[in-house]
């Protein structure tokens, strides 16, 4: 369900597919967050490490992931070029 919703690593910039993910409890388990799909979110091991040390996820009303460093500063990505863009733009 969870592979489903989410389809890669929902920390911002990352597109590790699921199979390389673990699903993480937003609200820790030890801490009373249930198991439940409005809790879990998928991330790759290296993105998994930085949550538990400093940086924050937060799922949106509309489903859009947003992602925080440590100093509560939001993570922004720009859009992807699409590859056809890049290459008629090299000529």
């Amino acid at each position: 369900m969870i592979e489903h919703r989410d389809h890669h690593c929902v920390f911002a910039g990352c597109d590790a597919p699921s199979h390389w993910c673990d699903v993480h409890h937003l609200i820790h388990w030890a801490h009373g967050g249930e198991t439940e799909p409005d809790n879990l979110a998928l991330l790759c091991e290296r993105h998994h490490t930085k949550v538990h040390h400093g940086f924050r996820i937060e799922r949106q009303p509309d489903g859009r992931w947003r992602t925080y460093r440590p100093d509560d500063t939001e993570i922004l990505v720009l859009p992807r070029i699409p590859d056809e863009t890049v290459r008629t733009r090299a000529g």
